[in-house]
């Protein structure tokens, strides 16, 4: 069973990354207004749900250095990458901005407005972490205030924005709020159903997994684009809450049917998953590369009804093929890599003593066999 609700989950975390993948690949319009309500708040949502409380709430130093290990320590590393690589490559490649007022806004939310790095996410991230654990220590046994909290916080988030009167907020202090909000639901959905996966039986999943894609698609359109990271919402920031769950729920149920039925796609987004982390930091380099390099397609793109559509065939498999070969096979075989992208110790993990294992022979005896070490 154990095994089970990790690959519903997996799965889940994989469909959600290609999403964000195939956003950042797309113009923004009608279409990625769909995917945008749901594609981010399954990640916070799914923390939630496999957040062990028990386990994290005695040692929150601990956990949360661990935290800022893993998420602020590439967070600073790559945005560093950044600034030095557009410094390097300015006026060739010239966002409109110089490579000084790019540090700015590197610093104020990583990237200028309109040009706002995927990292955003990374931050956002760990400072929600962060309330979601100081809530969870204190308000643990006090449902009512936490639900108070929970439906509140895109409020917050809201408040802080219209106050501001900017166009978005340094180190999108707003979006900390609305992704708490989506982490405390999760949470929430673990009290009472654990880690046991969504679906309910067969008969009710064929008709409420339907409706809510329906009723997803119709709202997602209609609040419009969402980019929490640069403050924007859509229409209303309760409809994206809402589509964020209803995108949620929708993707659960399918991976848990996938879980169940293919042990290859099961694989398939297990391995992609276990690079999930490096896929997103690494795969917007391919995308920028391609725009830079072939974004000037004219003709093609003059004689295809969607356009954009020959770079999108292109962004697409590059940025998760290749993003997931790198991070499987080149970040993962170098301790300083793994700790530019993961936080990861630079140190190799510490080989345990040597055991001698006894085996009993046919005539009683025993002997012992060569050493086995352990690295785990």
């Amino acid at each position: 069973m154990t095994k089970q609700r990790i690959s519903w989950i997996d799965i889940a975390k994989a469909i959600g990354l290609a999403g964000v993948i195939m956003v950042h690949s797309l113009p923004r319009d009608g279409f990625t207004s769909i995917l945008t309500g749901s594609v981010i708040p399954v990640f916070f949502i799914l923390y939630g749900i496999g957040h062990n409380n028990e386990k994290h709430r005695g040692n929150l130093k601990k956990y949360i250095t661990a935290r800022f290990r893993g998420l602020m320590i590439p967070y600073f590393i790559l945005t560093a990458v950044m600034i030095l690589l557009y410094w390097v490559t300015y006026p060739g490649i010239d966002f409109g901005f110089t490579p000084l007022d790019f540090v700015f806004w590197s610093i104020y939310g990583n990237g200028p407005p309109g040009r706002i790095t995927h990292l955003w996410f990374l931050r956002v991230m760990f400072f929600a972490i962060i309330l979601f654990s100081l809530l969870d220590r204190y308000l643990y046994d006090k449902p009512l205030v936490r639900y108070i909290i929970l439906l509140g916080s895109p409020q917050v988030a809201f408040m802080l924005k219209s106050a501001s009167g900017v166009q978005f907020l340094p180190y999108a202090v707003d979006a900390v709020f609305v992704a708490l909000s989506f982490m405390m639901l999760g949470n929430e959905l673990r009290r009472f159903r654990h880690m046991a996966s969504w679906s309910i039986n067969p008969s009710f999943d064929a008709v409420a997994v339907p409706v809510s894609l329906v009723v997803y698609t119709i709202l997602s359109w209609a609040n419009g684009f969402v980019n929490i990271g640069e403050s924007l919402y859509g229409q209303w920031i309760y409809i994206y809450f809402i589509t964020g769950f209803l995108g949620t729920y929708v993707m659960c149920v399918l991976s848990y049917y996938i879980s169940i039925h293919s042990r290859r796609l099961t694989a398939i987004a297990t391995s992609f998953n276990r690079y999930g982390q490096e896929v997103y930091e690494i795969h917007p380099l391919m995308i920028e590369t391609n725009v830079q390099l072939l974004g000037e397609l004219t003709l093609l793109n003059a004689i295809t009804v969607y356009p954009g559509t020959p770079l999108f065939l292109l962004n697409l498999p590059m940025a998760i093929f290749l993003s997931w070969f790198i991070g499987a096979k080149v970040v993962s075989r170098s301790s300083i890599l793994r700790f530019v992208f993961t936080g990861r110790s630079l140190k190799p993990p510490e080989r345990k003593p040597s055991v001698p294992i006894s085996v009993p022979t046919e005539e009683g005896g025993e002997y012992a066999t060569p050493p086995v070490t352990s690295t785990q």
